[in-house]
């Protein structure tokens, strides 16, 4: 029986990445865009515009990722850059309102798309 080895590739991650930004964006957004921006171009120009600042930032943590290996993340980022307290605070934010923010957004939703059937 042969193992499948336990490694993920460049390709691999980026499309991890891009499921998810699609996933949890392409179906709720672009209505929102379109309700601001009248004409078909300019509607298209705001999501090329923001694809190519994403696309900026990614590059941005790749090369932040190649100059400091070391886990943490965003973390490890801030601790190093600035002081080990904007880091901590960081964390604080991220857990209470940044991801809890979120999750709420997506459990209202959800309980909203299973009383609607």
């Amino acid at each position: 029986m042969t193992t499948l080895a336990r490694r993920l590739g460049a390709f691999d991650a980026t499309m991890i990445v891009m499921g998810g930004i699609i996933g949890s964006g392409i179906f709720m957004n672009p209505y929102v865009v379109a309700r601001q921006v009248t004409s078909a171009p300019l509607i298209l120009a705001a999501w090329l515009t923001g694809g190519v600042i994403a696309l900026l930032g990614a590059f941005v943590y790749a090369e932040l990722a190649a100059i400091r290996p070391e886990a943490g993340g965003q973390y490890a980022y801030l601790r190093d850059a600035y002081h080990p307290a904007v880091a901590f605070i960081y964390g604080w934010a991220l857990l209470l309102v940044v991801q809890s923010g979120g999750m709420a957004g997506w459990r209202s939703r959800s309980r909203v798309t299973r009383t609607s059937w």
